[in-house]
């Protein structure tokens, strides 16, 4: 495979040749295409219980009668699809419809539990099939270091675990991500292009025009070697914490943006939580935020 890059979402990794985009996203669904249609869809989640290909099988062909009156049936993995995917429980599978047909392997993984499927489309020439080997090589459904990378578009982050998908979009020039994880909520923000949105205005006037920002007195900063803003908010000094935690809405805010002026982009993290937010955490995860 020649150029390659990282594609990488909720727990799911993998490299891809380079023209291949995301033109559909969900919290556990990608799919991906090369200008000319469809190549590539992953689909994933947690599973409960005993894990069935042969279930898993039916359920894809009863969604594929229902949309293409297509067939799909088992398919038998050729030996190099096995010994990339030799950390999974494997089982294949194809399907033929009027107008499209493709091929793919359904996955469980014993260490994390996870299921997924993935299915590359239509017949494709022996070049094709070499990049489609070796996505399956690179493919991995759970981090090693207790952190996930995020890594679609234009954006690349790496955050804790712990710190759960609650939402996302990616609009023209306006992208959010926002995570939880029970007692803070984490959101990365991007905006391009930034000469246009800045003109001849400044980080902190932009961050005004921004409601999510648009409270607080930011401060100069420098982040990540790139000029920046920052500032936070809580509540009264004074106040016992146990005060503080019976107070039904978010009291601790944290905020941070910054202009990578050489990629003509704007990043921002926010934060708000009922408790001291983690400044060390949160400094972390600017330092992983870039784009790509």
């Amino acid at each position: 495979m020649k150029a390659c890059k990282d594609v990488a979402w909720n727990s799911v990794h993998f490299q891809c040749p380079s023209e291949w985009q995301v033109d559909q996203i969900g919290k556990r669904h990608l799919r991906l295409g090369n200008g000319r249609g469809p190549v590539m869809e992953v689909k994933w989640g947690p599973v409960k219980g005993r894990f069935s290909h042969n279930a898993h099988l039916k359920r894809l062909a009863a969604l594929n009668a229902r949309r293409a009156k297509g067939r799909v049936v088992p398919w038998t993995l050729p030996d190099s699809w096995k010994a990339a995917l030799a950390d999974f429980e494997t089982g294949g599978f194809q399907w033929q419809t009027t107008t499209a047909e493709g091929r793919g392997v359904s996955l469980y993984c014993p260490v994390c539990h996870n299921g997924s499927l993935i299915q590359f489309f239509r017949s494709t020439p022996d070049a094709a099939e070499k990049e489609f080997l070796a996505v399956l090589n690179s493919f991995r459904d759970h981090p090693d270091d207790g952190r996930i990378v995020w890594s679609v578009f234009d954006i690349r982050a790496k955050l804790p675990q712990i710190l759960q998908l609650r939402r996302f979009r990616f609009d023209a020039g306006r992208f959010e991500l926002e995570f939880t994880d029970g007692r803070q909520t984490i959101h990365l923000h991007r905006w391009a292009p930034a000469a246009a949105l800045l003109g001849k205005g400044n980080l902190t006037r932009f961050a005004g025009t921004i409601s999510e920002f648009s409270s607080g007195q930011p401060i100069v900063t420098t982040v990540n070697g790139h000029p920046g803003i920052q500032w936070s908010m809580g509540p009264p000094a004074g106040r016992p914490q146990w005060i503080v935690r019976l107070k039904p809405q978010l009291s601790f805010f944290w905020f941070r943006m910054w202009l990578l002026e050489e990629k003509n982009r704007i990043f921002g993290v926010r934060a708000a939580s009922r408790h001291y937010l983690d400044e060390d955490q949160l400094n972390r995860i600017c330092m992983d935020y870039e784009t790509v």
